[in-house]
């Protein structure tokens, strides 16, 4: 799998974690432990994106030089 493939997968992953979050916090009642639970899930991904893209990055600037 490619290293934007990953990416694109995780940006999927981190829409439907949005969504997630969202229809929790609309409850009348929302659980907030769901909605941390949902939140730490939220950044780990966006972490692995980041860590994803730098590696894109570097993987162009390498083979540009």
């Amino acid at each position: 799998m490619s290293i934007q493939a990953h990416i694109d997968s995780l940006a999927e992953k981190r829409a439907f974690i949005k969504q997630r979050i969202a229809e929790e916090s609309a409850r009348p009642m929302p659980n907030f432990k769901v909605i941390t639970d949902l939140k730490k899930q939220n950044l780990m991904f966006k972490e692995e994106m980041q860590r994803y893209l730098i590696l894109q990055d570097d993987k162009l600037y390498n083979t540009s030089s």
